[in-house]
C-alpha cells in the first residue's frame, strides 16, 4: 500500500476562491506536546470527496435521531422531570448551542476525518488527542450495539414472537453490509430513512397540539413532577439538571459532520452549517414534540407516570394502530442510527490508522481504502464484528451503563479547545468564527462541569479508567516513537470529486 502522507507545499489558508473543505491549515502549536503535525505535509486524498453539503447533513442528523431521541431519552426526562422535561431540554438546547459553535469553528478549521481527536490533537496537542481518540474508541462497540439491542426490543413490543437479541443482530448486520458501501449512496439512505423519521415526529406533534390545552402551558416554565397517586411537586433544581444532561443525550451527534468533511465538496465553512443545521433542526424536533406531548395528553399526571410516556401520548390521541406504525418507524430510525454511526465510527478508526497510532500492521490494514468505492472497509468491518460480538453477549443495560459520562467527557475537551484555540493559535484564520467568544465555550464548560457533577461515582471510575488506558498506551508506546508513530498532517486537498 503506498504511503498516503504525501508531500507538497503548504497552499493558503482561508476560504480562498475554489478552495474545498480539504484545504490545508498551516502547523498551529509547539513545544515538547504539540501536535505531530510536519510543516508543508498533509493527508493524501483518498477517501471519495462525492458528498453534497445536504448529503452531509442528512447522515449527521441521521447520527443524532431525533426520533428515537424523543421516544426514549425523552420518554425518560417525561418519566423524571415532569413538565420540566420541556425547560430541561430548552436548556440543554443553549448548552448544546455553546458546544455546536465551537465545533463549527474548529471542524472548519480542521476538517479531518478524525473529527474530535483531529481537532483536540491539534489545539491541545498530541497526548489529549489520544485521550480523545481513547474515549472515542470506548463508544466504537457500545453504541452500536446499545441502538441494536433497543430496536430489538422494540420490535418484539410489535411482535412478540421475535427474539430482542436476534433481531438485534440482524439489523446490525445490515447495517454493516450497507456502511462499506460508497458514501453517496449511504447518504441518500439516510435521507430517505431521516424523512420517514421527521415525518413522524410532525404527525404526533400535530396531533399532540391539534388536542391541546393551552391552560397547561404555565407548567412549562413553571414545571411540576407527577407521582402515581396524581399529586404534583415543583421540581428541583437537582431534578432538572438531571433532565439537562438528558437533554444533551438527545441533541448529541451533530460533530458527525466534522468526521466526513473529507468527503464533503464545497467550501471548508460548508461543515460549519452541516454542524449547526444538524443542531437547530434537531432542537426544533424534539422540542416541537415534548411540548406537543406535554400540552396535548389527556392528563399530565398519566402522561409523565405512563411506562412509556411517548407512546402513552400516541395511543390515547391516535389508537393501538398508530402505535404500532410509530414503533415500526422508531425502528428503522435506529437502524438509520446504526448506519451513520457505522459509517461514523469506522472512519475515525481508519483515520487512526492513517495516522499510525497503532502497531505498523495494524495501521496499515484500518487505513486501508478500498479501490472502488473508496470506503474504509477494514475499519467498518472491524467496527461491525466487534459490535456483532457485544451484542451476541450483552444487554441494553450493560451496553449503555457508562456512555453517558463518555459522552460528555468528549464535549469538554471540544469545549475546551473551543477556548483556548484562538489563544494558542491568534494567527490562523477561520473559515467560520463562533459568536460571542469566550462566552459560549465558558457556557458549554460551565454546563457539562454541572453534569458531571450529577454522575455516578462508578461511572466517572470507568471514564477515568479508559483515559488511564488511553495515556499508558502513549506513555508507553507512542512517546517512544514520536516520530513515526501518531503522525497528525495536514488536511487533504482535492478537487471536487464526482465518482463513487
Amino acid at each position: 500500500m503506498a504511503d498516503p502522507q504525501a508531500r507538497s507545499p503548504p497552499p493558503p489558508q482561508g476560504d480562498q476562491p475554489g478552495q474545498t473543505i480539504g484545504a490545508a491549515v498551516s502547523d498551529p502549536a509547539s513545544g515538547a506536546d504539540a501536535p505531530a503535525q510536519r510543516a508543508g505535509r498533509r493527508y493524501r486524498q483518498q477517501l471519495a470527496r462525492t458528498l453534497r453539503l445536504s448529503g452531509n447533513l442528512a447522515i449527521t442528523l441521521s447520527l443524532v435521531g431525533p426520533a428515537a431521541s424523543v421516544f426514549a431519552i425523552g420518554s425518560v426526562a417525561l418519566g423524571q422531570q415532569g413538565s420540566g422535561a420541556f425547560l430541561a431540554f430548552l436548556i440543554a438546547a443553549l448548552i448544546s448551542g455553546c458546544l455546536a459553535v465551537g465545533w463549527a469553528e474548529l471542524g472548519a478549521l480542521y476538517p479531518t476525518a478524525g473529527g474530535l481527536y483531529g481537532i483536540v490533537a491539534r489545539v491541545l496537542g498530541r497526548r489529549a488527542g489520544f485521550l480523545a481518540l481513547a474515549l472515542q474508541l470506548a463508544l466504537f462497540v457500545i453504541a452500536p450495539s446499545a441502538f441494536a439491542l433497543a430496536a430489538g426490543q422494540y420490535l418484539a413490543a410489535v411482535w412478540p414472537a421475535v427474539s430482542p437479541r436476534a433481531a438485534a443482530l440482524v439489523l446490525l448486520a445490515a447495517a454493516a453490509a450497507l456502511a462499506v458501501v460508497g458514501i453517496r449512496f449511504n447518504a441518500a439512505v439516510t435521507a430517505a430513512f431521516l424523512t420517514l423519521e421527521l415525518a413522524a415526529i410532525l404527525v404526533v406533534s400535530l396531533l399532540g397540539f391539534a388536542h391541546a390545552d393551552w391552560s397547561a402551558a404555565g407548567t412549562l416554565l413553571d414545571p411540576v413532577v407527577y407521582a402515581a397517586d396524581g399529586s404534583a411537586a415543583p421540581v428541583s433544581l437537582r431534578t432538572l439538571l438531571a433532565g439537562v444532561v438528558l437533554g444533551l443525550g438527545a441533541y448529541a451527534g451533530y460533530g458527525g459532520a466534522v468526521v466526513f468533511s473529507e468527503e464533503t465538496r464545497g467550501p471548508r465553512r460548508g461543515i460549519a452549517r452541516a454542524v449547526l443545521g444538524a443542531l437547530g433542526i434537531a432542537v426544533v424536533a424534539e422540542l416541537l414534540a415534548i411540548t406537543a406531548a406535554l400540552l396535548g395528553a389527556p392528563s399530565q399526571t398519566q402522561l409523565t407516570t405512563a411506562p412509556a410516556p411517548m407512546s402513552y401520548l400516541v395511543r390515547s390521541l391516535g389508537g393501538d394502530r398508530l402505535v404500532t406504525v410509530i414503533t415500526l418507524v422508531l425502528v428503522a430510525t435506529i437502524f438509520n442510527i446504526l448506519l451513520a454511526g457505522l459509517l461514523d465510527f469506522a472512519r475515525i478508526l481508519y483515520s487512526s490508522g492513517r495516522d499510525r497510532a497503532w502497531p505498523a500492521p495494524l495501521s496499515r490494514a484500518l487505513g486501508r481504502i478500498h479501490p472502488r468505492t473508496r470506503t474504509p472497509v477494514v475499519a467498518t468491518v472491524t467496527i461491525g464484528v466487534a459490535a456483532l460480538a457485544l451484542t451476541a453477549v450483552s444487554d441494553y443495560a450493560a451496553a449503555v451503563t457508562f456512555a453517558s459520562l463518555t459522552v460528555v467527557a468528549t464535549f469538554a475537551l471540544i469545549a475546551l479547545s473551543a477556548l483556548v484555540s484562538r489563544v494558542l493559535q491568534p494567527g490562523l484564520e477561520r473559515p467560520y468564527r463562533m459568536p460571542l467568544w469566550p462566552l459560549t465555550p465558558v457556557v458549554a464548560l460551565v454546563g457539562v462541569a454541572v453534569t458531571v457533577l450529577l454522575q455516578t461515582g462508578r461511572d466517572l471510575l470507568i471514564v477515568a479508567g479508559i483515559l488511564a488506558a488511553g495515556a499508558l498506551y502513549d506513555a508507553v508506546y507512542l512517546r517512544r516513537r514520536r516520530d513515526t508513530h501518531w503522525i497528525l498532517l495536514d488536511p487533504p486537498v482535492g478537487e471536487p470529486d464526482v465518482g463513487d
